[in-house]
């Protein structure tokens, strides 16, 4: 039973190859804790990924949205269709593989980030996914703290059969 899983985790709109069109991020209510809102570093990029199935998992479902640019809306989902899309998920656990190269782009900063998922859901079946999301971060002067943090813009991710 995919159920929630994957429909919370896979956006309705996705990038195919090289980084997504900027988009404007407006400053979100709540932060991401996840990610540092000065560094250009990809570690603080992959970070992101952990923390949003971290949040996934304790049910903290706000904040995992809020992981997503624009304050969550590039998920494609609005917050109570991404929360009712991991309402069968009782646990998450992502790995994270060999981050692709950090490209540029009109004062954005771009990086894709392989993932796999193994995800329980409330039944006590077990689920897998493997995919990429990109992330983004503004680098223009000006940018505020929120647009200079790591957010996820899509999602390409796929069930394991």
């Amino acid at each position: 039973m995919i159920s929630g899983f994957l429909s919370a985790c896979q956006p309705s709109r996705q990038h195919a190859g090289g980084p997504p069109a900027a988009s404007s991020d407006s400053a979100a209510a709540d932060s991401v804790p996840a990610a540092s809102a000065a560094p250009n570093d990809s570690t603080d990029a992959a970070n992101v990924i952990p923390s949003y199935y971290q949040a996934i998992a304790e049910g903290r479902y706000e904040d995992a949205y809020h992981h997503w640019g624009s304050g969550g809306t590039a998920s494609g989902k609005t917050l109570e269709e991404f929360r009712s899309g991991f309402s069968e998920t009782a646990d998450v656990q992502a790995t994270i593989g060999s981050l692709g190269p950090m490209e540029g782009a009109a004062g954005s900063r771009y990086i894709e980030v392989p993932v796999h998922v193994v995800a329980h859901l409330r039944s006590g079946a077990q689920q897998q996914f493997e995919g990429t999301y990109t992330l983004r971060r503004s680098v223009v002067d000006g940018a505020t703290p929120e647009q200079q943090t790591w957010h996820i813009v899509s999602a390409k991710i796929s069930q394991v059969k």
